[in-house]
């Protein structure tokens, strides 16, 4: 997700794997031109994989958040967040801007927009293919008709790719 516009250039479904990062970061590579900086968290897949893909086409770096190890109260609550440590791991990544909030609340809108994310549910993705095509649909609906409320627009309008809110409708039209 690019933080001023919030357009979200690629996702990918699977589990956090070396292959599934992969092949992210192969989307994202094929999504993007330039010279950019790029933040994660501190998984492996993405230390290993990030130089090898784009180069010296980014700068990266990653929040490293450490948790505390007890388990909480129930097994549905987060741990809790003990530290968090910015790390420099490729190139020269601007030291504040090194953060995962954007991601973060995109994945919390996700979650509290599609029930097939909620567990324990009848709204539950039961097939992979199914649950792929309801994020395809929520993704272009979160690009071109869900106006966000910081930027008071679309992610498409504020990166030039629409020059209007969509209509579910025209969004549909787009499809058929």
């Amino acid at each position: 997700m690019e933080r001023t516009t919030k357009l979200v250039f690629a996702y990918e479904i699977g589990d956090r794997s070396h292959y599934t990062t992969k092949s992210f970061l192969h989307k994202l590579s094929n999504a993007t031109t330039g010279h950019f900086q790029i933040s994660t968290d501190g998984s492996n897949s993405y230390t290993n994989m990030i130089p090898f893909v784009f180069g010296s086409r980014c700068d990266f770096g990653q929040l490293i958040k450490n948790y505390q190890s007890s388990q909480s109260v129930t097994r549905y609550s987060p741990a809790k967040i003990i530290s968090a440590e910015k790390k420099s791991v490729f190139g020269s990544p601007d030291r504040k801007r090194i953060c995962t909030s954007h991601v973060e609340r995109l994945n919390l809108t996700l979650r509290m927009t599609m029930r097939r994310f909620t567990r324990l549910t009848n709204g539950f993705s039961k097939t992979l293919e199914h649950h792929a095509a309801m994020q395809g649909l929520f993704f272009a609906y979160y690009k071109f008709c869900r106006k966000h409320e910081t930027i008071k627009k679309t992610p498409a309008q504020a990166s030039g790719l629409a020059d209007k809110q969509w209509t579910i409708l025209e969004l549909l039209e787009q499809v058929a």
